[in-house]
């Protein structure tokens, strides 16, 4: 019985059992005097059968004898009374201690009969059970199991091998399960066999719970599809891993229970040395989470992303290393599909950005030389060069160059004059002009030809694209560099883009010198309107023959004249010019408005014409594109000044087109 003392039982035993050695004395006093006795006693009777007399001493032996009898007898009956009193003390010493132990053992113990009845039970007993001692005894104990086959198995196998050791769950009256290990001797009294029952609830429920911990664990790391992995943090080697090991890297778990180093073989070896020294780190910070590269059993390359966390003993030590690796390749992947289009996009940015500050540097000035400067440093900021020329065929079988450009510049040095290339000294030069295409030559050393090519053998990159406005070739763009190999078919696709406006910004600085020819004489015309309406205000009494020769030299005039009001734009009156040139009779513009006649091409002209006019000076020769009634845009040469008609403020406009020039002469 555990918990109960054995000294007691000592005691009680040496209360019975006196020590062997004085038992062995008594027993030797007591077989001597019975000896003797029998001896005396035996000689007494021969004495008395031949009817003599007894000797004295004999007498006096046998008084003695019967004296030590009494002595012996005496002294026995003294040592037994007090063998009595130890034992009734050792009994009632061991009844306390055993009551004392039944009582207050945190155990319960029960006493139970053949039957399995309750015949005691002990204050611990009372709390396993749920119930109070005197409704516990009496009860046969398999109405407290859950399991009552169970329990009568297990008392058959008691009562017959006299001990048992086993668990069992029992059902307290409140119908709460409790978990018990007990201890049962049978026949410690007759008829009467000891349980002791330990309550091991908590202890049961806490294994329950690790084992459904260990089996959501095991549940999470078989279908999770990150690795599950974890490390012992000194000596660095793999605890376990859960299957998805085997998909991201595509070895076995065996593999790496045989050798639990093996993982760092998986590591690239580019990554290996950076990755190890941070997993070292981990294992005195706790902290893991890098993204790098592994192989795979075939060589298959993949990217992972694994992070740790430490587990520590109760001193606060790293211990372990468990985390997470989960395959990346995907994203990665992405990662860098979106940084080259974020870089793509940067550039398209970039490139659009040089176009529109090309585009805006070419339409700021209409002056040739302008326009080919800004061509020229917009061609820089989109392709590299050494060289880089304007060719523009001048009639016939020669070519200038209207714009040139080196980089790096020259120091400044006098001003030389432009090259000057005939078409029909170079073969190549000619094919370009006649095929009007564009041309990439990664090295010029393998062109044929190459060496006729006036003012460009020393270049080795050279690209060409073509100069075209309105279906009309204008010349090429020529971009050369020193280096070989150097242009790319997107260095081909931005120059073309760039050669766009550059063809339109030609025609336009051309259109301007044309312009700028008839101006002067445009400029005496609008000198004889001057000095016309300058008549007419001289005399006030004169107003009416000043009108009529006014009306004359505005009728007559071979140049569209149009008068009309200030603010609103409304036709007061056309000449025959202005009929012939815009399709529109006289009755169909006077009263309408340039604006329900949509004659501006961009309204915001006339306003910035207005804007002038009110500064207080006459606008001469402005580049402007009027609409004719068919829907033609005629770009004019306008003229236009304030007057006033009939009482309103008015502006008297002269709209003319320009002549037809050949555009080679203009340069």
């Amino acid at each position: 019985m555990r918990g109960i003392s054995m000294e007691p039982a000592k005691r009680l035993r040496r209360a019975l059992f006196p020590a062997k050695g004085k038992q062995f004395g008594w027993r030797v006093a007591s077989v001597t005097v019975s000896l003797v006795s029998v001896a005396l006693i035996a000689l007494t009777l021969g004495y008395r059968l031949r009817g003599a007399e007894l000797p004295a001493v004999l007498l006096l032996g046998l008084l003695a004898t019967f004296a030590t009898v009494v002595l012996l007898l005496s002294k026995f009956l003294f040592w037994a009374q007090k063998e009595e009193g130890q034992i009734t003390g050792a009994f009632n010493t061991t009844e306390r201690e055993f009551q004392a132990v039944f009582e207050n053992a945190l155990d319960a113990i029960l006493i139970l009969d053949d039957q399995a009845i309750c015949r005691e039970a002990n204050p611990a007993a009372e709390h396993l059970f749920g119930i109070r001692r005197p409704q516990l005894i009496g009860q046969i104990i398999d109405r407290f199991y859950k399991n009552t086959d169970q329990f009568q198995e297990g008392w058959h196998r008691l009562l017959a091998e006299k001990f048992q050791q086993s668990d069992a769950e029992l059902v307290r009256t409140d119908q709460t399960s409790v978990f018990v290990e007990f201890t049962a001797k049978a026949d410690c009294l007759p008829g009467q066999h000891v349980m002791i029952l330990r309550d091991v609830t908590e202890r049961r429920r806490t294994q329950l719970s690790l084992l459904e911990s260990e089996e959501r664990f095991q549940q999470m790391a078989r279908n999770i599809q990150e690795i599950f992995w974890m490390i012992d943090a000194d000596t660095k080697q793999a605890l376990f891993v859960n299957q998805s090991y085997e998909t991201i890297t595509g070895r076995s778990c065996e593999s790496l229970r045989d050798s639990p180093s093996s993982y760092e073989e998986l590591i690239h070896p580019e990554d290996r040395a950076h990755v190890l020294t941070k997993l070292d780190e981990a294992t005195r910070s706790g902290q893991f989470n890098e993204r790098f590269r592994i192989v795979r059993s075939r060589g298959e390359v993949r990217w992972v992303w694994v992070r740790g966390f430490p587990v520590r003993d109760a001193g606060g030590k790293i211990r372990r290393l468990v985390g997470t690796a989960l395959e990346i390749t995907a994203q990665k992947e992405a990662e860098e599909q979106v940084a080259a289009n974020l870089a793509m996009a940067k550039s398209a940015w970039v490139e659009a950005e040089a176009l529109r500050k090309a585009t805006l540097s070419l339409t700021q000035d209409l002056r040739m030389d302008f326009v080919m400067d800004a061509l020229l440093r917009s061609l820089e900021e989109l392709v590299p060069y050494t060289c880089a020329r304007v060719l523009v065929p001048e009639g016939g079988p020669h070519v200038l160059a209207l714009g040139e450009r080196l980089c790096p510049e020259p120091e400044k040095s006098s001003p030389r004059p432009p090259l000057t290339l005939i078409a029909d000294e170079s073969s190549f030069l000619h094919r370009v002009l006649v095929e009007q295409k564009s041309v990439l030559i990664e090295d010029t050393k393998t062109e044929e030809q190459w060496q006729t090519f006036k003012g460009h053998k020393q270049l080795r990159s050279w690209l060409s694209v073509p100069l075209v406005a309105s279906g009309q070739y204008l010349g090429c763009l020529s971009v050369g560099h020193v280096q070989r190999g150097l242009y790319t078919r997107d260095h081909l696709r931005r120059a073309e883009l760039l050669a766009i406006p550059a063809a339109a910004a030609i025609q336009n600085a051309r259109l301007y010198e044309t312009a700028r020819i008839y101006g002067e004489e445009l400029e005496k015309r609008i000198g004889d309107l001057k000095r016309a309406e300058a008549a007419l205000a001289q005399s006030e009494g004169g107003r009416k023959s000043s009108e009529e020769k006014f009306q004359k030299v505005f009728r007559s005039s071979p140049i569209p004249f149009s008068i009309t009001t200030l603010k609103e734009g409304r036709f007061l009156d056309v000449n025959a010019a202005f009929e012939c040139r815009y399709g529109y009779s006289r009755a169909e513009v006077l009263g309408r408005t340039v604006h329900e006649l949509k004659i501006w091409e961009a309204p915001a002209d006339r306003d910035l014409m207005l804007a002038q006019l009110d500064k207080g000076g006459p606008i001469r020769n402005v580049m402007t594109r009027l609409r004719t009634k068919s829907g033609e845009v005629k770009v004019t040469a306008y003229s236009a000044d304030r007057i006033q008609f009939e009482g309103q403020s008015c502006i008297l406009a002269v709209s003319e087109d320009l002549p037809q020039v050949d555009p080679h002469t203009s340069n």
